[in-house]
Protein backbone atom coordinates (compact mmCIF):
# COMPACT_ATOMS: atom_id res chain seq x y z
CA UNK A 1 0.00 0.00 0.00
CA UNK A 2 1.48 3.35 -1.01
CA UNK A 3 1.80 6.05 1.68
CA UNK A 4 0.28 9.15 0.18
CA UNK A 5 -0.81 12.47 1.64
CA UNK A 6 -2.23 15.65 0.22
CA UNK A 7 -4.23 18.66 1.38
CA UNK A 8 -7.96 18.06 1.15
CA UNK A 9 -9.63 14.72 1.59
CA UNK A 10 -12.45 12.82 0.09
CA UNK A 11 -14.55 10.01 1.09
CA UNK A 12 -17.91 8.34 0.52
CA UNK A 13 -20.93 6.76 2.15
CA UNK A 14 -23.02 3.54 2.29
CA UNK A 15 -25.63 1.58 4.36
CA UNK A 16 -24.55 -1.88 5.51
CA UNK A 17 -26.39 -3.73 8.28
CA UNK A 18 -26.50 -7.18 9.85
CA UNK A 19 -29.23 -9.81 9.42
CA UNK A 20 -31.60 -10.46 12.30
CA UNK A 21 -30.00 -13.79 13.05
CA UNK A 22 -26.77 -11.95 13.80
CA UNK A 23 -28.20 -9.27 16.09
CA UNK A 24 -27.10 -10.94 19.31
CA UNK A 25 -23.60 -11.45 17.94
CA UNK A 26 -23.29 -7.98 16.47
CA UNK A 27 -24.29 -6.28 19.72
CA UNK A 28 -22.60 -8.75 22.04
CA UNK A 29 -22.16 -8.46 23.96
CA UNK A 30 -2.65 1.58 22.30
CA UNK A 31 0.33 2.94 22.83
CA UNK A 32 0.79 -0.18 24.90
CA UNK A 33 1.35 -3.37 22.97
CA UNK A 34 0.97 -5.53 26.06
CA UNK A 35 -1.63 -8.26 25.97
CA UNK A 36 -4.61 -8.85 28.20
CA UNK A 37 -5.30 -12.01 30.10
CA UNK A 38 -5.60 -14.78 27.55
CA UNK A 39 -9.22 -15.93 27.25
CA UNK A 40 -9.92 -14.12 30.52
CA UNK A 41 -10.78 -10.57 31.48
CA UNK A 42 -8.76 -8.20 29.29
CA UNK A 43 -6.01 -6.33 31.10
CA UNK A 44 -6.11 -2.54 31.28
CA UNK A 45 -4.32 -0.98 28.29
CA UNK A 46 -4.37 2.36 26.54
CA UNK A 47 -8.06 3.01 25.81
CA UNK A 48 -9.36 0.39 28.25
CA UNK A 49 -9.46 1.07 31.99
CA UNK A 50 -10.98 -2.29 32.89
CA UNK A 51 -14.53 -1.00 32.54
CA UNK A 52 -14.88 1.22 29.48
CA UNK A 53 -13.49 0.75 25.96
CA UNK A 54 -12.61 4.08 24.36
CA UNK A 55 -12.44 4.34 20.58
CA UNK A 56 -11.63 7.43 18.55
CA UNK A 57 -13.03 9.23 15.53
CA UNK A 58 -11.11 11.65 13.32
CA UNK A 59 -13.81 13.26 11.24
CA UNK A 60 -14.93 16.64 9.84
CA UNK A 61 -17.47 18.09 12.25
CA UNK A 62 -17.08 21.59 10.81
CA UNK A 63 -16.03 22.93 7.43
CA UNK A 64 -16.76 21.87 3.87
CA UNK A 65 -17.26 18.16 4.63
CA UNK A 66 -19.32 18.40 7.81
CA UNK A 67 -22.40 17.56 5.74
CA UNK A 68 -20.92 14.05 5.55
CA UNK A 69 -18.95 13.82 8.79
CA UNK A 70 -21.71 14.87 11.18
CA UNK A 71 -24.38 12.32 10.16
CA UNK A 72 -21.74 9.61 9.74
CA UNK A 73 -20.50 10.19 13.31
CA UNK A 74 -24.09 10.21 14.53
CA UNK A 75 -24.42 6.77 12.97
CA UNK A 76 -21.34 5.60 14.87
CA UNK A 77 -22.71 6.96 18.13
CA UNK A 78 -26.19 5.51 17.66
CA UNK A 79 -24.80 2.01 17.21
CA UNK A 80 -22.60 2.36 20.30
CA UNK A 81 -25.54 3.76 22.30
CA UNK A 82 -27.53 0.68 21.33
CA UNK A 83 -24.81 -1.77 22.27
CA UNK A 84 -24.17 0.06 25.53
CA UNK A 85 -27.86 -0.27 26.39
CA UNK A 86 -27.40 -4.06 26.30
CA UNK A 87 -24.44 -3.86 28.70
CA UNK A 88 -21.70 -3.16 26.18
CA UNK A 89 -19.19 -5.33 24.35
CA UNK A 90 -19.52 -8.89 25.61
CA UNK A 91 -22.34 -7.60 27.82
CA UNK A 92 -19.70 -6.08 30.12
CA UNK A 93 -17.72 -3.21 28.66
CA UNK A 94 -19.38 -0.03 27.44
CA UNK A 95 -17.92 1.87 24.51
CA UNK A 96 -17.01 5.55 24.59
CA UNK A 97 -16.55 7.40 21.29
CA UNK A 98 -13.98 10.22 21.49
CA UNK A 99 -14.56 12.51 18.48
CA UNK A 100 -11.99 14.96 17.10
CA UNK A 101 -12.76 17.48 14.36
CA UNK A 102 -10.35 17.13 11.42
CA UNK A 103 -11.93 20.09 9.58
CA UNK A 104 -11.18 17.90 6.53
CA UNK A 105 -7.52 18.89 6.69
CA UNK A 106 -4.57 16.50 6.77
CA UNK A 107 -2.45 18.61 9.14
CA UNK A 108 -5.31 18.94 11.62
CA UNK A 109 -6.02 15.22 11.34
CA UNK A 110 -2.43 14.37 12.22
CA UNK A 111 -2.72 16.53 15.35
CA UNK A 112 -6.03 14.79 16.12
CA UNK A 113 -4.20 11.48 15.94
CA UNK A 114 -1.45 12.68 18.28
CA UNK A 115 -4.13 13.75 20.76
CA UNK A 116 -5.93 10.39 20.62
CA UNK A 117 -3.18 7.79 20.24
CA UNK A 118 -2.53 7.30 23.97
CA UNK A 119 -6.19 7.08 24.96
CA UNK A 120 -7.99 4.77 22.49
CA UNK A 121 -7.81 1.06 21.67
CA UNK A 122 -8.52 1.86 17.99
CA UNK A 123 -10.08 4.44 15.72
CA UNK A 124 -13.69 3.60 14.95
CA UNK A 125 -13.74 6.22 12.20
CA UNK A 126 -11.03 7.81 10.05
CA UNK A 127 -12.75 9.88 7.41
CA UNK A 128 -11.11 10.80 4.12
CA UNK A 129 -8.81 9.10 1.64
CA UNK A 130 -6.00 11.66 1.88
CA UNK A 131 -6.41 11.89 5.66
CA UNK A 132 -6.08 8.13 6.00
CA UNK A 133 -2.85 8.23 4.02
CA UNK A 134 -1.53 11.13 6.10
CA UNK A 135 -2.17 9.31 9.39
CA UNK A 136 -1.12 5.82 8.29
CA UNK A 137 2.60 6.41 8.75
CA UNK A 138 2.15 7.03 12.48
CA UNK A 139 -0.45 4.28 12.74
CA UNK A 140 1.99 1.72 11.39
CA UNK A 141 4.61 2.75 13.93
CA UNK A 142 2.03 2.58 16.74
CA UNK A 143 0.39 -0.64 15.48
CA UNK A 144 -2.91 1.25 15.62
CA UNK A 145 -6.03 0.01 13.81
CA UNK A 146 -8.63 2.32 12.25
CA UNK A 147 -11.89 1.80 10.40
CA UNK A 148 -11.71 4.06 7.33
CA UNK A 149 -14.75 6.07 6.31
CA UNK A 150 -13.41 6.01 2.77
CA UNK A 151 -13.65 3.26 0.19
CA UNK A 152 -10.39 3.13 -1.72
CA UNK A 153 -9.48 -0.37 -2.86
CA UNK A 154 -6.04 0.33 -1.40
CA UNK A 155 -7.49 -0.29 2.08
CA UNK A 156 -8.56 -3.87 1.43
CA UNK A 157 -5.19 -5.45 2.23
CA UNK A 158 -3.86 -2.88 4.69
CA UNK A 159 -3.27 -4.56 8.09
CA UNK A 160 -3.80 -1.29 10.00
CA UNK A 161 -7.23 -0.67 8.50
CA UNK A 162 -10.59 -2.34 9.06
CA UNK A 163 -12.65 -1.43 5.97
CA UNK A 164 -16.25 -2.23 5.18
CA UNK A 165 -18.30 -2.21 1.97
CA UNK A 166 -17.36 -2.36 -1.70
CA UNK A 167 -14.64 0.08 -2.78
CA UNK A 168 -15.15 3.14 -5.00
CA UNK A 169 -13.63 1.23 -7.91
CA UNK A 170 -16.37 -1.39 -7.66
CA UNK A 171 -19.14 1.23 -7.40
CA UNK A 172 -17.85 2.83 -10.60
CA UNK A 173 -17.63 -0.46 -12.47
CA UNK A 174 -21.06 -1.68 -11.41
CA UNK A 175 -22.89 1.59 -12.07
CA UNK A 176 -21.27 2.01 -15.48
CA UNK A 177 -22.13 -1.60 -16.32
CA UNK A 178 -25.74 -0.82 -15.46
CA UNK A 179 -25.64 2.31 -17.65
CA UNK A 180 -24.20 0.39 -20.61
CA UNK A 181 -26.85 -2.31 -20.27
CA UNK A 182 -29.73 0.16 -19.99
CA UNK A 183 -28.85 3.01 -22.33
CA UNK A 184 -25.12 3.51 -22.87
CA UNK A 185 -23.98 0.79 -25.25
CA UNK A 186 -21.52 2.26 -27.73
CA UNK A 187 -21.92 5.76 -26.28
CA UNK A 188 -19.39 8.18 -24.83
CA UNK A 189 -18.86 8.61 -21.09
CA UNK A 190 -17.04 11.70 -19.82
CA UNK A 191 -15.69 12.27 -16.31
CA UNK A 192 -15.42 15.11 -13.81
CA UNK A 193 -13.11 14.24 -10.92
CA UNK A 194 -10.91 15.88 -8.28
CA UNK A 195 -7.15 15.58 -8.65
CA UNK A 196 -6.78 13.84 -5.28
CA UNK A 197 -6.66 10.22 -4.15
CA UNK A 198 -10.44 9.98 -3.80
CA UNK A 199 -10.84 11.08 -7.40
CA UNK A 200 -8.10 8.72 -8.53
CA UNK A 201 -9.81 5.75 -6.84
CA UNK A 202 -13.11 6.25 -8.64
CA UNK A 203 -11.38 6.94 -11.94
CA UNK A 204 -9.48 3.65 -11.70
CA UNK A 205 -12.87 1.97 -11.74
CA UNK A 206 -13.95 4.00 -14.77
CA UNK A 207 -10.76 3.08 -16.63
CA UNK A 208 -11.16 -0.59 -15.77
CA UNK A 209 -14.76 -0.52 -17.00
CA UNK A 210 -13.69 1.16 -20.25
CA UNK A 211 -11.40 -1.79 -21.04
CA UNK A 212 -14.14 -4.38 -20.58
CA UNK A 213 -17.43 -2.72 -21.56
CA UNK A 214 -18.88 -1.38 -24.81
CA UNK A 215 -18.58 2.40 -24.36
CA UNK A 216 -16.09 5.13 -25.26
CA UNK A 217 -14.17 7.09 -22.63
CA UNK A 218 -14.35 10.77 -23.52
CA UNK A 219 -13.23 13.99 -21.85
CA UNK A 220 -11.78 13.71 -18.35
CA UNK A 221 -12.05 17.09 -16.60
CA UNK A 222 -10.13 17.43 -13.34
CA UNK A 223 -10.28 20.05 -10.60
CA UNK A 224 -8.33 20.90 -7.49
CA UNK A 225 -9.69 19.20 -4.40
CA UNK A 226 -10.34 22.55 -2.71
CA UNK A 227 -12.42 23.92 -5.61
CA UNK A 228 -16.19 24.19 -5.44
CA UNK A 229 -16.78 26.21 -8.61
CA UNK A 230 -16.54 23.67 -11.41
CA UNK A 231 -17.87 25.93 -14.17
CA UNK A 232 -14.88 25.28 -16.41
CA UNK A 233 -15.08 21.52 -15.98
CA UNK A 234 -18.83 21.61 -16.55
CA UNK A 235 -18.33 23.41 -19.85
CA UNK A 236 -15.95 20.66 -20.97
CA UNK A 237 -18.55 17.92 -20.61
CA UNK A 238 -21.84 19.65 -21.40
CA UNK A 239 -21.48 19.35 -25.15
CA UNK A 240 -22.90 16.73 -27.46
CA UNK A 241 -19.69 14.69 -27.38
CA UNK A 242 -20.62 13.40 -23.91
CA UNK A 243 -23.65 11.14 -23.68
CA UNK A 244 -23.13 10.67 -19.93
CA UNK A 245 -20.93 11.99 -17.15
CA UNK A 246 -19.37 10.04 -14.27
CA UNK A 247 -19.12 12.62 -11.50
CA UNK A 248 -16.77 12.40 -8.50
CA UNK A 249 -17.02 15.27 -6.02
CA UNK A 250 -18.09 16.36 -2.56
CA UNK A 251 -21.60 17.80 -2.18
CA UNK A 252 -20.13 21.31 -1.85
CA UNK A 253 -18.94 21.08 -5.45
CA UNK A 254 -21.59 18.70 -6.73
CA UNK A 255 -24.70 20.66 -5.80
CA UNK A 256 -23.86 23.88 -7.72
CA UNK A 257 -22.58 21.86 -10.68
CA UNK A 258 -25.71 19.75 -10.89
CA UNK A 259 -27.69 22.96 -10.47
CA UNK A 260 -26.10 24.25 -13.68
CA UNK A 261 -27.00 21.02 -15.47
CA UNK A 262 -30.58 21.37 -14.28
CA UNK A 263 -30.78 25.04 -15.30
CA UNK A 264 -29.52 24.10 -18.75
CA UNK A 265 -31.85 21.09 -18.81
CA UNK A 266 -29.02 18.93 -20.11
CA UNK A 267 -30.22 15.73 -21.69
CA UNK A 268 -27.33 13.73 -20.27
CA UNK A 269 -27.11 10.88 -17.79
CA UNK A 270 -25.04 11.88 -14.75
CA UNK A 271 -23.77 9.11 -12.49
CA UNK A 272 -22.54 10.41 -9.16
CA UNK A 273 -20.15 8.55 -6.89
CA UNK A 274 -21.70 8.29 -3.43
CA UNK A 275 -20.51 11.55 -1.77
CA UNK A 276 -21.93 13.68 -4.59
CA UNK A 277 -25.41 13.38 -3.13
CA UNK A 278 -27.31 15.18 -0.39
CA UNK A 279 -31.08 15.28 0.05
CA UNK A 280 -31.18 18.89 -1.19
CA UNK A 281 -30.89 17.43 -4.67
CA UNK A 282 -34.33 15.86 -4.26
CA UNK A 283 -36.06 18.89 -2.76
CA UNK A 284 -34.50 21.96 -4.38
CA UNK A 285 -34.76 23.58 -7.77
CA UNK A 286 -32.79 20.75 -9.38
CA UNK A 287 -35.15 17.99 -8.24
CA UNK A 288 -37.15 17.61 -11.45
CA UNK A 289 -34.02 17.40 -13.60
CA UNK A 290 -32.21 15.11 -11.15
CA UNK A 291 -35.17 12.73 -10.97
CA UNK A 292 -34.85 12.15 -14.69
CA UNK A 293 -31.09 12.34 -15.24
CA UNK A 294 -29.10 11.59 -12.06
CA UNK A 295 -28.11 8.19 -10.65
CA UNK A 296 -26.16 7.62 -7.47
CA UNK A 297 -23.55 4.84 -7.36
CA UNK A 298 -23.68 3.58 -3.79
CA UNK A 299 -24.65 0.46 -1.85
CA UNK A 300 -27.33 -1.04 0.38
CA UNK A 301 -31.13 -0.88 0.54
CA UNK A 302 -33.44 2.09 0.53
CA UNK A 303 -33.82 3.81 3.86
CA UNK A 304 -36.92 2.43 5.57
CA UNK A 305 -37.00 -0.98 3.88
CA UNK A 306 -38.07 -2.93 6.96
CA UNK A 307 -38.14 -6.16 4.97
CA UNK A 308 -34.38 -6.05 5.61
CA UNK A 309 -33.86 -7.20 9.22
CA UNK A 310 -30.79 -5.09 9.80
CA UNK A 311 -32.54 -1.98 8.51
CA UNK A 312 -35.40 -2.72 10.85
CA UNK A 313 -32.92 -2.88 13.72
CA UNK A 314 -31.20 0.35 12.71
CA UNK A 315 -34.50 2.21 12.51
CA UNK A 316 -35.47 0.88 15.94
CA UNK A 317 -32.17 2.18 17.32
CA UNK A 318 -32.72 5.54 15.61
CA UNK A 319 -36.14 5.81 17.21
CA UNK A 320 -34.73 5.06 20.65
CA UNK A 321 -31.38 6.86 20.60
CA UNK A 322 -31.51 9.46 17.79
CA UNK A 323 -35.15 10.30 17.24
CA UNK A 324 -34.43 13.51 15.32
CA UNK A 325 -32.34 11.70 12.69
CA UNK A 326 -33.65 12.08 9.16
CA UNK A 327 -32.95 9.55 6.39
CA UNK A 328 -29.30 9.92 5.40
CA UNK A 329 -26.97 7.51 3.58
CA UNK A 330 -23.98 8.82 5.53
CA UNK A 331 -25.66 8.07 8.84
CA UNK A 332 -26.29 4.54 7.57
CA UNK A 333 -22.63 4.08 6.68
CA UNK A 334 -21.56 5.28 10.12
CA UNK A 335 -23.96 2.89 11.82
CA UNK A 336 -22.67 -0.04 9.76
CA UNK A 337 -19.07 0.98 10.35
CA UNK A 338 -19.59 0.94 14.13
CA UNK A 339 -21.33 -2.40 13.80
CA UNK A 340 -18.20 -3.82 12.19
CA UNK A 341 -16.04 -2.30 14.93
CA UNK A 342 -18.35 -3.90 17.47
CA UNK A 343 -17.73 -7.32 15.96
CA UNK A 344 -13.95 -6.82 16.10
CA UNK A 345 -14.07 -5.59 19.71
CA UNK A 346 -16.28 -8.52 20.66
CA UNK A 347 -13.67 -10.93 19.31
CA UNK A 348 -10.89 -9.05 21.12
CA UNK A 349 -12.78 -9.31 24.41
CA UNK A 350 -13.43 -13.01 23.80
CA UNK A 351 -9.68 -13.41 23.23
CA UNK A 352 -9.01 -11.54 26.47
CA UNK A 353 -6.84 -8.89 24.79
CA UNK A 354 -7.76 -5.28 23.96
CA UNK A 355 -4.17 -4.16 23.33
CA UNK A 356 -3.19 -2.99 19.88
CA UNK A 357 -1.72 -6.39 19.14
CA UNK A 358 -4.95 -7.88 20.46
CA UNK A 359 -7.09 -5.75 18.14
CA UNK A 360 -4.99 -6.86 15.16
CA UNK A 361 -5.32 -10.48 16.21
CA UNK A 362 -9.07 -10.05 16.62
CA UNK A 363 -9.31 -8.82 13.02
CA UNK A 364 -7.57 -12.01 11.89
CA UNK A 365 -9.74 -14.20 14.13
CA UNK A 366 -13.14 -12.59 13.52
CA UNK A 367 -13.72 -14.56 10.32
CA UNK A 368 -16.32 -12.91 8.11
CA UNK A 369 -18.02 -9.68 9.05
CA UNK A 370 -21.65 -10.38 8.31
CA UNK A 371 -23.89 -7.81 6.72
CA UNK A 372 -26.89 -9.97 5.99
CA UNK A 373 -26.35 -10.02 2.24
CA UNK A 374 -27.32 -6.35 2.02
CA UNK A 375 -23.87 -5.13 1.03
CA UNK A 376 -22.11 -8.45 0.81
CA UNK A 377 -20.19 -10.07 3.63
CA UNK A 378 -16.58 -8.97 4.15
CA UNK A 379 -14.18 -11.85 4.69
CA UNK A 380 -11.42 -10.97 7.12
CA UNK A 381 -8.43 -13.04 8.28
CA UNK A 382 -4.93 -11.90 7.41
CA UNK A 383 -4.93 -8.67 5.44
CA UNK A 384 -3.57 -10.47 2.39
CA UNK A 385 -6.51 -12.87 2.42
CA UNK A 386 -9.37 -10.39 2.81
CA UNK A 387 -12.24 -10.63 0.36
CA UNK A 388 -14.45 -7.51 0.17
CA UNK A 389 -17.94 -7.42 -1.28
CA UNK A 390 -18.35 -6.48 -4.93
CA UNK A 391 -22.01 -5.45 -4.81
CA UNK A 392 -23.45 -2.01 -5.52
CA UNK A 393 -26.80 -0.28 -5.67
CA UNK A 394 -27.83 2.28 -8.24
CA UNK A 395 -30.26 4.85 -6.83
CA UNK A 396 -32.36 7.40 -8.67
CA UNK A 397 -33.58 10.65 -7.18
CA UNK A 398 -37.19 10.40 -6.05
CA UNK A 399 -38.60 13.18 -3.85
CA UNK A 400 -41.28 10.87 -2.43
CA UNK A 401 -38.73 8.30 -1.16
CA UNK A 402 -37.07 8.59 2.28
CA UNK A 403 -33.94 10.67 1.88
CA UNK A 404 -34.93 11.32 -1.73
CA UNK A 405 -33.43 8.08 -3.08
CA UNK A 406 -35.11 5.09 -4.70
CA UNK A 407 -33.14 1.96 -5.59
CA UNK A 408 -33.41 0.98 -9.25
CA UNK A 409 -30.91 -1.89 -8.99
CA UNK A 410 -30.08 -3.22 -5.52
CA UNK A 411 -26.91 -4.99 -4.39
CA UNK A 412 -25.82 -6.38 -7.73
CA UNK A 413 -22.35 -7.37 -8.86
CA UNK A 414 -21.60 -7.13 -12.56
CA UNK A 415 -19.41 -9.66 -14.37
CA UNK A 416 -16.91 -6.86 -14.96
CA UNK A 417 -16.68 -6.07 -11.25
CA UNK A 418 -16.00 -9.72 -10.56
CA UNK A 419 -12.87 -9.45 -12.73
CA UNK A 420 -11.39 -6.56 -10.74
CA UNK A 421 -8.34 -7.49 -8.67
CA UNK A 422 -7.58 -5.62 -5.47
CA UNK A 423 -4.10 -4.18 -4.87
CA UNK A 424 -1.70 -6.11 -2.68
CA UNK A 425 -0.45 -4.53 0.53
Amino acid sequence: MNARARGATRLVAVIAVLALALVACGRSSSSSNGGGGKKGKPAAVAGFDGTTITVGAITPQTGIAQIIGVPLTNGNQTYFDAINATGGIGGKYKVKLDVRDSVYNTNTAQQNYNDLRESVVMLAQLLGTDIANAVLVKMRADKMVASPATLDAEWVRNPNLAPIAAPYQIAAINSISYWVDKEGKGKRLCVIRPDDLYGAAGFKGVEFASKHLDFKLGTVATFKASETDLSAQYQQVKGTDCDAVYFIALPTAAIPTLGKAAADNLDQRWIGQAPTYVSLLSTGASAAWASKHFWLAAEGPEWGDVSVPGMKQMLADVKKFKADQKPDIYFGFGYAQAWAVGQILTKAVANGDLSRAGIMKAMQDVGTLKFGGLTGDYKYGTAADRVPPKASTVFEVNPSSPGGLKAVKTNFSSPTAQKFQFPKS
